[in-house]
């Protein structure tokens, strides 16, 4: 599985192709994707309005908020749904202690947030207070966003490998302060890029065959 680097349109159009390929019947999944933007960009969840940035936008066929791109690993993930329990929380949830997994063998115990909240700030899936936010004391880890189908669903995430709280404060009109209290990377946790991303290969990979137990282990 390559980690590919390619345009913002050209990830999201693989990944809803992916998706519609799961759900036709002319893919055998599970599909995943490791993959990087080939510039800074933000992309905007499906159901949510237009927002003008001062870099690129492309529209994601999950939802969820505006989430700034280029110096983070992603991720996609298509499978059938009732192969893990058909409900969206349900699926959302074993598929979240896989990931979990993941941040576990680097000696890691991120937190999951168990409801939605409010936040003046909604618009941005850094500070989205959404249902299974996965955060170490407070600072976002991973950046979640699920969509399904009828018989299919996807999964989109990022990880932040660094970040420029500079940068990313003006192009995200917050202040740098709070976009440190809010964004946490693998530079700052001591973990190096290439062993993530070695770390989900191995873990998308024993995904391949079998059905998912509640504990989110194949059988």
């Amino acid at each position: 599985m390559p980690l590919e680097v390619l345009p913002p349109e050209e990830n999201m159009k693989r990944d809803e192709e992916n998706l519609t390929a799961v759900e036709e019947g002319t893919a055998c999944p599970p599909l995943f994707r490791l993959y990087e933007w080939d510039r800074l960009c933000i992309s905007l969840g499906c159901n949510q309005e237009e927002i003008s940035y001062s870099v690129p936008t492309v529209r994601r066929p999950t939802g969820g908020g505006a989430l700034l791109h280029g110096w983070d690993i992603s991720f996609s993930f298509v499978d059938f749904k009732e192969r893990w329990g058909v409900y969206p929380k349900r699926i959302y949830s074993r598929f979240l202690k896989l990931i979990l997994d993941v941040f576990s063998s680097f000696g890691l115990i991120p937190q999951v947030s168990g409801s939605e909240g409010y936040s003046p700030r909604n618009h941005l899936c850094l500070w989205r207070p959404s249902f299974g936010e996965v955060h170490l004391e407070g600072r976002k880890l991973v950046a979640l966003a699920m969509r399904t189908l009828r018989k299919s669903f996807l999964i989109h995430g990022s990880v932040y490998v660094k970040f420029d709280f500079g940068i990313g404060a003006s192009l995200l009109r917050v202040s740098e302060k709070d976009l440190k209290d809010r964004v946490i990377t693998l530079e700052e946790l001591g973990i190096k890029k290439e062993d993530f991303v070695c770390a989900l290969q191995e873990k998308f990979e024993s995904l391949r065959g079998g059905r998912v137990r509640p504990d989110g282990v194949l059988a």
